[in-house]
């Protein structure tokens, strides 16, 4: 069995003194990152409750082409977009 070789102790304390030096730099380095996506996420949920959950004008356009006979609908995207939901809510 291979036995480590002795080690200064000036030697371990320089090593433990880097090894500390590095867990303090990440540590702090950490706590900035965390600090300025805690700001970014808290301003992004405000923007999101300033958006409206239903597009108001875009109701009334298809609104308007349903009573005016104009409005078609791609029947291969309608499918799609059912069967897409519903998979969706089976994984869920």
């Amino acid at each position: 069995m291979l036995k480590n070789p002795p080690v200064s102790s000036s030697a371990k304390s320089k090593a433990d003194t880097s090894q500390t030096a590095a867990q303090g730099a990440a540590g702090t380095a950490g706590k900035v990152e965390l600090s300025s996506w805690k700001d970014e996420v808290a301003s992004l949920k405000e923007r999101i409750k300033s958006i409206p959950e239903v597009d108001e004008d875009k109701v009334a356009k298809v609104k308007q082409a349903i009573d005016s006979g104009t409005y078609t609908a791609d029947g291969k995207k309608v499918a799609r977009s059912i069967l897409k939901n519903q998979l969706l809510d089976e994984i869920a």
